[in-house]
């Protein structure tokens, strides 16, 4: 504006002295005013030129920055989706220590009734292998499942020998200091207990050989009391039907659950 204001006031002066201004200064002045036209359209240009430049760099700018945002959450994605895993792998890989627990019950078990001279009404083995020995969901567990005529004569709240051999031999597992606590809880099938038992239903049954458990773990294994608990459940928490023979021999049974310490 200041340039096309400064052409005009030279119009104006030449114009107002054209009479007695020359021939040839009057070409000069038109040559200089022209050449100020073209210097203000040149300028103009420029400037819408760099205006569309700066036009041009901002959106490409805004979408450099679109992408970096859109790169940052897939990154976060990946990160999210990496942490997942890891956590599968620790997951699995406690998995195959708690089975390598679990074998390890399993031989130390099948061993010492192997090396018994004792004959049981039906292959020890075959006892052992139908055995449910599961993998709770808590850190560092393990469950051994013992049926009972493994451990208790019939009608019996007493520890039998062979069962006495078979929970020193557990010795090492128990006194494994990841297992803050050792729950032993005892089950029956629903047959009520003969009318001159020395006791009074299955369930008082079910907790005498759960403590006689815990009792024995006490005093012959040495393992801490703090740690331990006994419970009975008699018939009302079975894994098994009660129709049959064997699901009966299935429910009832000795649990020993070793758990972590869930504060940790």
């Amino acid at each position: 504006m200041r340039n096309k204001n400064k052409i005009w006031l030279v119009c104006l002066c030449v114009l107002s002295i054209g009479g007695c201004v020359s021939k040839s200064r009057f070409n000069s002045v038109s040559n200089d005013y022209r050449d100020a036209q073209c210097q203000v359209a040149a300028g103009e240009k420029e400037r819408s030129e760099l205006l569309q430049t700066i036009a041009l760099t901002e959106k490409a700018h805004q979408e450099c920055l679109d992408v970096q945002k859109d790169l940052k959450g897939q990154l976060d994605n990946i990160d999210t989706e990496n942490n997942a895993l890891l956590q599968k792998i620790q997951v699995l890989d406690q998995t195959v220590k708690n089975n390598e627990t679990v074998i390890s019950i399993q031989e130390t078990v099948i061993r010492l009734f192997d090396d018994s001279k004792q004959t049981l009404q039906t292959s020890i083995k075959e006892q052992i292998a139908s055995q449910k020995i599961a993998v709770p969901s808590t850190p560092a567990p393990a469950k051994l499942v013992l049926v009972n005529r493994l451990l208790f004569r019939f009608g019996s709240a007493e520890l039998s020998d062979d069962a006495k051999k078979l929970l020193a031999q557990l010795t090492g597992l128990l006194q494994d200091k990841r297992y803050a606590h050792i729950r032993v809880e005892g089950h029956s099938d629903d047959i009520p207990v003969k009318s001159n038992s020395a006791y009074a239903d299955n369930w008082e049954l079910s907790v005498l050989r759960a403590t006689a458990v815990v009792q024995f773990l006490q005093n012959n294994v040495g393992i801490d009391p703090n740690r331990l608990s006994a419970s009975g459940f008699g018939h009302y928490r079975p894994i098994a039907s009660n129709e049959t023979t064997e699901g009966r021999h299935q429910n009832r049974r000795i649990e020993i659950i070793l758990e972590a310490d869930k504060e940790k």
